[in-house]
């Protein structure tokens, strides 16, 4: 589809006039973009600032979306990247940008070019020797540390690097493979939220929100497990229901482990009171109850997942994955009650 389509059936879309304008950009493309709850918490950031506006762009879309221009027009990319392949994303948007791939090929003449996203809790190393900046971990206030002394300086890349220097949560190309711890927000800020609604993604029309951020388990295979930025930081009941927008038909909970708030099936029954659809982004059999999956079928459920992560029980106990067989037979007997597939 072309920009103006895309924009025509988006439904939250900022607009805003703006001395700074930058451009976001996603290395896969607009279906995969629009459904990352972390780029556009990050879009909610950047509009959020004073004089600062984001427009965005991704891998099908090589002019912003908001403005029709191309990315090397603009003083900073920022690019969320959340596995290693979608590196070859960001080589190509910025070789189709006729911008260097290379931050050692890159100077003064070039926009600075910032990263961040997932894959800097679990494998940054990729990452490195394309961005001039990398944001460790959660960066909804790094990213604001950031433009302010990207504006202070100018967006001059030396300046910028200088003033950057000895500041926690950056990696720098001085910085060589000493890699920054990963930076946690304060839960004042959580949870992140949708912006925009859209039926040309792969969440058609879902408004997103964070149930709670990390992890309480210690599945030893899992990057969010609770030795990560101090486990798992619950978003309470009231803040998630009224976050959510009039009007809204479809609602995604969003977290590692999003079964594992306490709350969850208050929250799931408020959802669904309102005559709106839900999804969860993580079913643990041993959290399920025959409510709470009533519940999932009254708000659209055709199916219920759970994943055991092992074949046996002693499998489970080696990667501390705490899933018995029992449960999963449990959860397939609310499933059969509850006219679902497993």
């Amino acid at each position: 589809m072309d920009r103006r389509s895309l924009l025509a059936d988006e439904r939250g879309t900022l607009f805003k006039e703006a001395e700074t304008r930058v451009a976001l950009v996603y290395p896969s493309p607009y279906r995969a973009a629009m459904s990352s709850l972390g780029y556009q918490q990050i879009y909610r950031t950047l509009h959020g600032m004073h004089g600062v506006a984001a427009d965005r762009a991704m891998q099908d879309v090589p002019k912003t979306l908001e403005h029709d221009m191309p990315i090397g027009s603009y003083p900073l990319l920022a690019y969320s990247v959340a596995y290693e392949l979608e590196i070859g994303g960001v080589v190509e948007t910025l070789d189709r940008a006729g911008i260097p791939a290379l931050t050692a090929d890159r100077d003064n003449r070039h926009p600075l070019v910032i990263g961040g996203g997932p894959l800097t809790f679990s494998n940054p190393a990729p990452m490195m020797p394309f961005f001039d900046v990398v944001i460790m971990g959660e960066g909804e206030e790094l990213i604001v540390e950031l433009l302010d002394i990207c504006r202070d300086n100018g967006f001059v890349r030396d300046r910028v690097w200088a003033a950057l220097e000895g500041k926690p949560g950056y990696y720098l190309p001085s910085h060589g493979e000493k890699v920054p711890h990963v930076a946690a927000v304060d839960d004042a800020l959580l949870p992140a939220r949708s912006v925009i609604a859209t039926p040309n993604t792969e969440l058609s029309d879902m408004f997103m929100t964070e149930a709670a951020r990390g992890c309480s388990r210690g599945c030893t295979y899992c990057v969010m497990r609770r030795s990560t930025n101090g486990g798992m930081r619950i978003v309470p009941r009231e803040h998630i229901i009224a976050g959510i927008p009039a009007g809204t038909r479809r609602v995604g909970l969003v977290g590692a482990a999003v079964t594992d708030h306490p709350d969850i099936t208050a929250i799931v029954h408020d959802v669904v009171a309102g005559g709106r659809e839900v999804g969860i982004s993580s079913l643990r059999a041993d959290k399920l109850t025959d409510e709470l999956v009533r519940l999932l079928a009254k708000g659209g459920y055709r199916t219920l997942t759970v994943a055991a992560d092992g074949a046996s029980e002693r499998m489970r106990r080696v990667v501390e994955r705490s899933t018995q067989a029992k449960h999963l037979i449990r959860s397939a007997e609310f499933a059969a009650v509850h006219r679902l597939h497993t």
